[in-house]
């Protein structure tokens, strides 16, 4: 997996304040995008322990209560997947929020897209799409994209 950055401190993605972890390499190429510089699959850096030692030992700093967003590019496309799943954040924090977007929708996810349910507490899934922009909505930049309570969904079986 590459990712583009890791933020300490973010009050944009999720409730609350996130570390964010931005995946790098998006095939959506969503129009109106806010984040077309993760689009680049050549570009980023690859993701490795010490990235990920770096978010679990920083995840509290300053006695901060942080929660984790997994965004992009796009976190779940075949050449990021196996990464973001690998991502043990809930054996470390089993307490803490981990919330995903995605530009794919949930029924069309393959096999390997699903295994990031159990680990996701929110998944915002679908395109950015330009002509239902609506800044308006909570955690989501267009009235197309859902807003899924995963935990509550597996619990029904939806």
């Amino acid at each position: 997996m590459k990712f583009s950055k890791i933020k300490d401190n973010d009050i944009a993605n999720g409730i609350g304040i996130t570390m964010s972890l931005w995946t790098q390499g998006c095939p959506h190429h969503c129009k109106g995008c806010f984040n077309g510089e993760t689009w680049d699959f050549n570009s980023g850096k690859e993701f490795k322990k010490e990235n990920l030692d770096y978010i679990l030992e920083n995840i509290n700093k300053n006695s901060v209560q942080r929660d984790l967003s997994i965004l992009g590019g796009e976190p779940l496309c075949p050449e990021n997947v196996d990464g973001v799943i690998e991502v043990k954040f809930k054996e470390e924090f089993p307490n803490k929020k981990i919330y995903m977007w995605t530009g794919y929708v949930v029924e069309n996810f393959t096999e390997r897209q699903k295994e990031v349910f159990k680990y996701l507490d929110v998944l915002v899934d679908g395109p950015f799409q330009q002509e239902n922009r609506n800044l308006s909505l909570t955690m989501r930049g267009s009235s197309n994209q859902r807003v899924i309570d995963m935990k509550k969904s597996l619990a029904e079986e939806k």
